[in-house]
């Protein structure tokens, strides 16, 4: 005896692209749907990339303000400094010694 072979056993696949073909309205959901997946996985990833370049700004700022802070202390620094030589240059009448000026000591 011969076993029987079923032809008719319909596959999955097909019976999917059958009943989408018969209704319209299914097959436009689909592609919505799909179109819309893919659009969130998009926004996700440029969302993340920002995300990252975000974080790099905010560390260039700091690491610029330390920078800036820095720069005030030693302007502070220099200022000091000028004024002090302003003062003493106007208010005591002081100035810096010529070579003329400068004496030499030999210690034996």
């Amino acid at each position: 005896m011969k076993p029987k072979v079923n032809h008719r056993q319909p596959t999955l696949f097909i019976e999917i692209i059958k009943g989408l073909a018969a209704n319209k309205l299914t097959l436009i959901l689909l592609a919505v749907i799909l179109l819309s997946s893919l659009t969130v996985v998009q926004v996700t990833h440029l969302a993340r990339q920002q995300l990252i370049e975000q974080d790099k700004l905010l560390q260039e700022r700091d690491e610029l303000d330390l920078e800036w802070r820095y720069l005030l202390v030693e302007e502070e620094f220099y200022s000091q400094h000028a004024r002090i030589e302003e003062i003493a240059t106007m208010q005591l009448d002081m100035k810096r010694p010529t070579s003329q000026d400068e004496q030499v000591i030999v210690l034996p």
